[in-house]
């Protein structure tokens, strides 16, 4: 199995199952769980293709989709800003790259 051109290792596999079954990174920050909801994906940082440099981010923060039947504006209210939309607001809030991947890796026992 590949994923961007890279193929996956059993530790990504398993570092993608356990991000997907786990929580936003963003949402954790604000209280919300979204752990098993189904809308955490896997996020690379800074558009690396390093599967060990990998969030998660539920669909609001990482593609900018609104979630639960909620406008982009309730959404934006209660989850805070998107990576995709804003991404500056969303670092200025939620923290720069490595913060989020301590924080992920933590998360996971790393």
């Amino acid at each position: 199995m590949s994923f961007g051109g890279k193929s996956l290792t059993k530790a990504d596999i398993e570092r993608r199952r356990a991000i997907h079954e786990g929580g936003c990174m963003a949402c954790i920050q604000r209280g919300i769980d979204m752990a098993g909801s189904g809308y955490v994906q896997w996020h690379h940082l800074s558009g690396r293709k390093h599967h060990d440099r990998t969030i998660g981010l539920c669909l609001f923060h990482h593609q900018g989709r609104p979630m639960y039947d909620y406008t982009m504006d309730q959404c934006r209210d209660y989850f805070g800003p998107s990576l995709f939309h804003e991404s500056k607001a969303f670092h200025a809030e939620f923290g720069e790259d490595e913060v989020l991947l301590k924080m992920q890796n933590e998360i996971l026992g790393l």
